[in-house]
Parts: structure tokens; sequence; C-alpha cells
């Protein structure tokens, strides 16, 4: 447990991230010593229903997403299958990118263009695997690598492929028998379920929410397409 006072200060913390990002909820949990000891909500789930969250309920994590990639690529190299050094073409083969270290596509110092080809984030349109790679050979090079920070989807999702072909299975596979199901994360899915956040578009110039539609971010998934819930990432 935690002090009165530091759960009360958390508590306006929660809050303020609320207001301040104007999201329809927030959740958040507090992990010290391997055990939760704070957990908290505030708003809606879903807004129109009227459903708290809680630390069961699943969220579309994103981002997050690419730390369980990562995770995926030292396994491998702790296994002397891959190495950080590896050129990109050592094991995707071809490719006009293929001096790119699995190193610079972790960090993103690649200087690979932040999306994979095509304007997905408008469209909702994205690649499968072989698309993923096919267009490969038409992104741009933004800067040389090491040369800048420069944030990529597209870097992440090509390891998500180094995975697949040096693990011989599935991006999702992999992570289901690496991680998932090792740490016992039930309720940490590609796919959404029940109980689990609405995700929304704030108006920025009214309080009015829009239900965003879900879609399969395939090949981009080891990037961004994981749901998860505090309870589970606390784990």
């Amino acid at each position: 447990m935690i002090a009165d006072t530091t759960a009360a200060d958390l508590r306006r913390r929660v809050a303020e991230a609320q207001r301040d990002w104007r999201a329809a909820s927030v959740a958040a949990r507090v992990v010290r010593g391997g055990e939760p000891v704070w957990d908290h909500a505030a708003g809606y789930a879903d807004a129109h229903a009227g459903l708290a969250p809680d630390a069961d309920t699943q969220y579309r994590i994103g981002s997050i997403t690419k730390t369980f990639t990562a995770v995926l690529v030292l396994a491998l190299r702790d296994e002397g299958r891959l190495g950080l050094e590896d050129p990109l073409g050592t094991h995707l083969p071809g490719t006009r990118h293929g001096a790119l270290t699995v190193r610079q596509l972790l960090t993103h110092l690649s200087g690979l263009q932040r999306e994979p080809v095509g304007d997905v984030w408008h469209t909702l349109v994205t690649p499968d695997r072989d698309e993923l790679v096919a267009g490969l050979e038409q992104a741009e090079a933004v800067s040389a690598p090491w040369r800048r920070h420069h944030y990529s989807n597209l870097a992440y999702a090509l390891l998500g492929e180094v995975v697949a072909r040096v693990d011989a299975r599935a991006w999702e596979e992999a992570l289901q028998a690496r991680i998932l199901s090792p740490l016992e994360m039930s309720r940490t899915s590609v796919l959404p379920s029940a109980a689990r956040a609405q995700g929304y578009f704030t108006d920025p110039y009214a309080d009015l929410l829009t239900p965003e539609p879900d879609f399969p971010v395939q090949a981009l998934s080891p990037a961004a397409q994981l749901w998860s819930t505090t309870a589970d990432l606390g784990r």
C-alpha cells in the first residue's frame, strides 16, 4: 500500500492527465517491488454506455507494442540467432536499405521514413508482410544512419519481419510463445476483447467524442497493434 497523501496526489495527476489530454478515460497502476500497490481510473472506457474503466480494461497500447518487439529481438540476440550489428540485408536480402543494422532500427537511428509507403493513417489501409517488404524499395532515407533520431514505425515493422524470419513463425506467434504465455499476460492480445476501451477522436473545438474505427494494422502490428491492461502491463 501507499500513503494516503501519495494516493491523493496520484489521483490528482490522473485527473489532470485526463483533462489536459482531453481523453475519454485514463487508467493507471503503480507497481512497487514487483507488486501492484495502487490502481485508479478516470472517465469512461465507453462514454456512450457509461462504462467505467479499471485495471482489467483493455486499451490499444499503440507504440508501447514496440517494447515487446524489442524484447523479441533481444531474446533472439541472446540465443545467438541474430546480432545487433547484423545488416538488414542479412535477414531481408535484396533490399536497397540492406546496409542498415538491427541496432539502428531498434534505436530510431536508421534514418528511414516514419511510415510505410502510402498514407496509411489517412486511408486506414495498411500493408501485409509481402507488401511491406516490397514497398521498402520506395521508402526514403530522410537522413544518414546515426545522424539524428527519427522515429520510425516502418523500422519496427521491419524488425517484426526479421523476428518472423529468424524465429520461423509469425511475429504474433513468437510474441505469444516468448512473452505473453510465460508471463501469463492473458489480457494482452493482437485483437481486442471485452472489457475494452472504445477509441475516440476528441473534437478540438468542442466537448464532443467521435468513436474511432478499429482496424488491423497488419504488417505494422510489431509497431502499434497490441491491446493490454494496466494489470497486464504491471506484470
